[in-house]
């Protein structure tokens, strides 16, 4: 079945871009060899952060985006590596930023959050121009006459990637894997509001034409409401169009999702899966 409909849901550009963003994001507005005076417009903000910083934290950057969700990797403008300080005894903290853009119209700004070790993920996203927990976007306007833009101001939320715990299992797949297969994930949700707004707590990519998977995904310590393995077609370009292939259940009521608490560096495993490619069928 369908997982929802759309309500800004990120395009499946957000999922697949995780293997290529790295290198979008290492070249943002001042480095890629576009003449300098097309950058005519400039945004000026600070990001402000009322936790520790994780040490797990490689980058964090921000973002211009023309249309949200992005249909392209060139949709988005990244300002340079904003430079925290990790000390587990700093718990607040300010981050100025200037970045340079093209003039225009930004539906947009978000804070892209990497890992060490990993490439970008949009659906790390841990801040908006706006508000975050209701995820209301605010725009930004570049002009002739106003260049510049002050005070986008953003307040993050590092939590959602403080990833100090795991779940893990095994995923036992029926069926053949379709031909038209593009993506295949583990996604872990606090609600299905994650899914609309495209930002699930965290995912975990399976790779192709397997019977079974031993999967591990990081998560913060939350409770969360299901664990559910899901599809996407080759030419499908919509994360609300991800078919649900299966989900961790209740053993006593089988069909019912069941939800998860998971504590601090906590390490749960057994959550194992049966994800059906018949479902994919389903209206």
């Amino acid at each position: 079945m369908e997982l929802m409909n759309k309500r800004r849901a990120l395009s499946a550009f957000c999922v697949l871009g995780a293997f290529c963003i790295a290198n979008l994001a290492l070249t943002a507005c001042g480095d890629h060899g576009v003449e300098a005076n097309f950058f005519k417009g400039t945004v000026r903000g600070e990001l402000q952060i009322n936790a520790v910083v994780p040490d797990t934290t490689d980058e964090i950057r921000v973002a211009l985006v023309e249309s949200f969700p992005p249909s392209s990797l060139q949709g988005l403008i990244t300002s340079g590596v904003l430079s925290a300080n990790k000390d587990t005894s700093v718990k607040s903290q300010t981050l100025p930023f200037e970045m340079s853009a093209p003039l225009g119209t930004y539906e947009a700004a978000i804070v892209i959050w990497k890992a060490k070790d990993q490439s970008f993920l949009l659906t790390d996203i841990v801040g908006i121009f706006g508000n975050l927990d209701e995820f209301e976007l605010r725009s930004i306007t570049l002009t002739e006459s106003e260049p510049t833009i002050e005070e986008v101001n953003i307040p993050l939320d590092l939590e959602r990637v403080n990833r100090t715990s795991s779940i893990s299992g095994t995923i036992n797949f029926v069926g053949a894997w379709p031909s038209n297969t593009a993506i295949v994930v583990v996604v872990v949700l606090k609600s299905i509001q994650d899914l609309l707004r495209g930002i699930p707590p965290a995912l975990s990519f399976i790779p192709r034409d397997l019977t079974d998977f031993d999967y591990r995904v990081g998560v913060a310590p939350d409770t969360y409401s299901s664990i559910l393995v899901a599809w996407l077609p080759v030419g499908e370009f919509d994360l609300s169009r991800l078919k649900l292939l299966g989900f961790y259940e209740i053993p006593e009521q089988p069909g019912v999702p069941a939800p998860l608490t998971v504590e601090d560096k906590e390490k749960i495993t057994g959550i194992d899966i049966t994800a059906d490619f018949a479902n994919i069928n389903n209206p």
